[in-house]
C-alpha cells in the first residue's frame, strides 16, 4: 500500500492491523498524527515499513519486533520519543534502519549489533 506524498492528516487508523497479507506499507510523507501503532506489529507479511516525514510522536513500539519479514523500516523525521527497543534485533532480515531526526535518547542496545543483513 502506498500513500506516500499526500496531505493525509489523521491518526494512523488501527484498522490497518487487519491486512495481515501487506507486504508493503508506505505512509511517508504526509501529515499523520498520533503514535506508531502496535497494532501494525500483526502484519508479520510486512518487508517495508516506511513512516518517515510525518508528525508521529511517543515511543517506537517494542512489538515491532515481531515484523520478523521486515526488511526495510523508516520512522525518520518524526517526533518520536524514548530509546531504541532492544526487540528490533528480532528483525533479523533487516536491509534498512532509518531512525534520524526525532528525539531518541538513550543507549544503542548492543542487540542491534547481531543484525547481518546490513
Amino acid at each position: 500500500m502506498y500513500l506516500y506524498i499526500n496531505n493525509l492528516s489523521s491518526p494512523v487508523p488501527p484498522e490497518l492491523g487487519k491486512l495481515t497479507s501487506l507486504q508493503d506499507l508506505e505512509l511517508s510523507m504526509n501529515h499523520l498524527t498520533s503514535q506508531i501503532l502496535s497494532s501494525l506489529s500483526k502484519l508479520t507479511s510486512l518487508r517495508t515499513l516506511y513512516l518517515t516525514s510525518n508528525k508521529l510522536s511517543g515511543p517506537i513500539p517494542p512489538e515491532l519486533g515481531n515484523l520478523t519479514s521486515l526488511q526495510d523500516l523508516g520512522v525518520s523525521t518524526n517526533h518520536l520519543i524514548g530509546q531504541i527497543p532492544a526487540s528490533l534485533s528480532r528483525l533479523t532480515g533487516l536491509r534498512t534502519l532509518y531512525l534520524h531526526t526525532n528525539h531518541i535518547s538513550g543507549t544503542i542496545p548492543p542487540e542491534l549489533g547481531k543484525l547481518t543483513s546490513f
